[in-house]
Formats: structure tokens, C-alpha cells, sequence
């Protein structure tokens, strides 16, 4: 199945918003988002096989081909503005997306959202490696907050969940270093305040060295989870991001 899930009505659509879920995240996770933001932004997912509407999929086994099958099934955007939004995991995604598309086609986002993310070079997943117990992991997922009791405690759920996590935790163990000059774009930092996973002023710090064009980072009431926690918050913060990426056109009428 392809992994490029549409959530707006395209021919509405100025500018993309394209998503890219938290590790064990699905696609739907994103799905709301195109009745809250703005007409002209249209939402778009992309989705790693295992989870959601490729559950009976087998997982991904390397971040390098999953990149590569998210850089095919993009391409029906690029002929309109996209900006790039990661959620944890998701942004690391989002960057070696960004890399991988300008490899092929000289192509840049105009815009690209880190949240709730260190950036390649300081993540680690040491507290939460591939080879944990369900327990473990589940303890850990409890630890960031945004999940929950009656979810932790669904076999069924975490039965979906668990697999998809565990193999993408094994995508980041695995990722091979890019030795790439920055983006020429905005690169957004998205922080929540009470996250335990990312030191802010690291985070900030490592990510400006992946662009050019550097932006003040943004901090959302809540945790790891800010994304949804402060989901009205978040989308304000992305159309008013997304509206400067383009100057100004998103808004304008006619």
C-alpha cells in the first residue's frame, strides 16, 4: 500500500502540510488536523509500514529505505509548497526526507517543523532500545506521558502498538549519519515544556546546524505529547508558520 495518506481536498489545497508520526505513530494521528487548519493548507501523512492502514505490512527494516519509499510516494505533492512537520522520530524522518528529495530532484521544502525532537546527532535510545520487554517499554512509554492508563493496560492495543515501536526504535539505532550541507529553508524548533526526552537548548542549538535559515523555537504547554496536548496552540503556531514560508500568499484571497 502506498504509504501517502491525503487528508484535504486537494484541488482547495495552496500548500501542503506534510506529516510524519511519532515512533509506533500512525497516520491518522494527523487525520483532525485538516478540518482545524486553514483551507489552503492542505494535511498529508506518511506512514512506515506496520501500523494504521499498512498494519499487515512487515515494518520497515532500514531508515534509508523508508526515506527512499517516502521520497516515491511524495511526489504527488512537490508541484505545490510543502512544509515538513515531524513529531519526535518523525523529524528526524522529515530531515533525511528534506536531504533525500534535494538528491533527486533539487527540491527543498519551504518550511520544515522539528517537534518534540533532538536532532540526529543527539538522540539516543538507550532508556527505550529495540530489545526492551513489552514492559519495559511500556514503562517507558508511561514516562512520556500522553498515553493513556486504559490504553497501557489494553492487550489489544498494545499488541498493534508495541511492534510498530519496537521496530522503529531499531530504525533510529540503525541510522547511518548524513553528511549533508543545510537546508536552505526555515527550520522550526516546536518544544514541549514539561518534555523529559529533549533538552531544548541542545536541541535548538544542534538543530540550526542542519539550516540556513535558523528560526526561533517555539514552547507548547505540555510534555512529550505537546503536539496533541496543545493541539490548538500547535496549528495556530503551523498556519502562522507556514503563511511566512510562502509571504504571506497562504492567507490572501482570490
Amino acid at each position: 500500500m502506498n504509504a501517502l495518506r491525503v487528508w484535504s481536498e486537494v484541488d482547495e489545497v495552496r500548500m501542503w502540510l506534510l506529516c510524519l508520526p511519532p515512533g509506533g505513530g500512525s497516520a491518522r494521528l494527523f487525520k483532525g488536523w485538516a478540518d482545524l487548519l486553514p483551507t489552503g493548507l492542505g494535511v498529508a501523512t506518511l506512514e512506515l509500514p506496520g501500523r494504521g492502514g499498512r498494519q499487515a505490512e512487515p515494518p520497515a527494516t532500514s531508515l534509508e529505505g523508508a526515506v527512499t519509499e517516502f521520497a516515491d510516494a511524495a511526489a504527488p505533492l512537490l508541484e505545490r509548497p510543502v512544509m515538513l512537520f515531524g513529531h519526535s522520530m518523525g523529524a528526524v524522518l522529515a530531515l533525511d526526507l528534506a536531504y533525500e528529495l534535494r538528491a533527486r530532484r533539487g527540491w527543498k521544502p519551504v518550511a520544515l517543523v522539528a517537534a518534540a525532537s533532538e536532532p540526529p546527532e543527539q538522540r539516543t535510545v538507550s532508556k527505550s532500545s529495540s530489545d526492551a520487554s513489552d514492559e519495559e517499554l511500556v514503562t517507558w512509554l508511561r514516562g512520556l506521558g500522553g498515553t493513556s492508563e486504559e490504553l497501557l493496560a489494553s492487550r489489544e492495543f498494545l499488541d498493534e502498538m508495541l511492534p510498530a515501536l519496537r521496530a522503529d526504535l531499531q530504525l533510529v539505532e540503525r541510522r547511518r549519519q548524513r553528511a549533508e550541507p543545510p537546508l536552505d529553508c526555515p527550520l522550526h524548533v516546536y518544544l514541549g515544556a514539561r518534555d523529559p526526552t529533549v533538552d531544548g537548548p541542545a536541541a535548538e542549538r544542534l538543530w540550526a546546524t542542519h539550516t540556513t535559515r535558523e528560526q526561533p523555537p517555539r514552547t507548547f504547554p505540555g510534555g512529550h505529547f505537546f503536539v496533541q496536548e496543545s493541539v490548538e496552540l500547535v496549528l495556530a503556531a503551523l498556519a502562522e508558520d507556514a503563511n511566512a514560508a510562502v509571504g504571506g500568499r497562504l492567507m490572501r484571497s482570490g
